[in-house]
């Protein structure tokens, strides 16, 4: 009995193991199969191109000439006639290029400055034509500012206008030394001149005692004096000017650049505003001062320079007002009337008067007259 139960069994025992060996491998067979479909589908896939071959590493440059081999990009911000600021990418420099030098006159057309090419250090500025009244090149030229000396032009006029007697004596006193700002002067209390070479002292180096004494001596005085400047502006059109005093050491003379194309060409009326201006040098005796002789230069050197044909020229300077510089002048045959104001540096009202000089030559605003 007992052997013929086993041999019952042993049917029914391989039927269930055969089973269970079905059953544990369906999950490798179904893990395998995904693996076998993406096979199968990148051998369908066309083989990719092969990559070229990697080219060769330029040479580097020896040290020394690395300078020369760079391609840098510098960029400037400068101002067209329209006097807004324009940020603009200069062309790169090129190895073995010669650059045209801003201190050269450009002789070609291709090499003529553009109002973009125009950069200047003044804050404000304006370039004019005198016979036409058209603006070539402005920049916040109707900024209300201090304008220093430039006020001279206009005490000049009003001396002028007086009509008084250019051979009278003139002596400064103690009231004509300047007790704000305390500015040292070679005309000490005392000293005597005419109306005349104290009018040219003024305009010519700017001399504040001199300025002071002609209006002190006017009739009405001080005052009065500074009443007819106002009045004076005002005929002129010049309407965002003001006058506190006479020397222009009070900050609270103003004007614009467009009000001093004014005053400049009103200047220009009076045949002694414009010798006195473009004087370039005068040597004066000085009774009742500590030296015999005294040598005075012209506050604008350019009136010496055989390259500029001024009419009238008037320097500025007090910490409020910068550097400030006005002339008449002929560039290329046409009159001229430039305005600069507030430039940053000792010599850049000079530097910016070069550069506006080359411009005109350059034939480039010509073409706006």
């Amino acid at each position: 009995m007992t052997n013929r139960s086993s041999r019952n069994w042993l049917p029914l025992v391989g039927l269930v193991a055969v089973t269970l060996s079905l059953t544990l491998s369906l999950p490798a067979a179904h893990a395998q199969a995904p693996a076998q479909r993406d096979a199968a589908a990148r051998k369908a896939q066309p083989a990719k191109p092969a990559r070229p071959a990697a080219q060769p590493q330029a040479q580097r440059p020896a040290p020394g000439r690395q300078a020369a081999a760079r391609k840098p990009e510098r960029v400037r911000t400068t101002t067209p006639a329209s006097g807004r600021a324009v940020a603009r990418t200069a062309p790169v420099a090129v190895a073995g290029a010669s650059a045209v030098s801003m201190r050269q006159r450009p002789d070609t057309p291709r090499s003529a400055e553009t109002p973009n090419d125009l950069v200047l250090r003044s804050s404000a500025v304006l370039v004019a034509s005198q016979a036409t009244g058209q603006t070539l090149f402005s920049r916040n030229d109707e900024k209300i500012r201090s304008i220093a000396s430039i006020t001279k032009v206009m005490t000049a006029m009003v001396v002028l206008d007086y009509n008084q007697p250019m051979d009278e004596l003139v002596t400064i006193t103690e009231e004509d030394i300047d007790a704000t700002r305390r500015l040292g002067s070679r005309l000490a209390a005392g000293t005597t001149l005419t109306r005349a070479e104290m009018l040219r002292l003024s305009l010519m180096s700017s001399e504040n005692r001199a300025t002071a004494a002609l209006a002190r001596t006017s009739p009405g005085g001080h005052r009065e004096f500074i009443a007819q400047m106002n009045v004076k502006a005002q005929a002129l059109g010049m309407h965002q000017s003001r006058f506190e005093d006479s020397t222009g050491l009070h900050s609270g003379n103003v004007s614009t650049a467009q009000d001093l194309v004014r005053l400049v060409t009103a200047g220009m009326t009076y045949p002694t505003i414009r010798e006195y201006t473009t004087t370039s040098a005068m040597r004066v005796d000085t009774p009742g001062n500590r030296a015999a002789q005294l040598q005075f230069n012209n506050s604008n050197q350019l009136v010496a320079s055989p390259d500029w044909e001024i009419g009238l020229s008037k320097t500025g300077f007090i910490r409020e007002a910068g550097r400030c510089l006005v002339m008449q002048t002929r560039i290329n045959g046409e009159q001229m009337v430039i305005v600069l104001l507030d430039s940053d540096g000792r010599s850049s009202r000079i530097g910016d008067a070069n550069r506006i000089r080359r411009w005109i030559e350059s034939g480039y605003s010509l073409r706006l007259i």
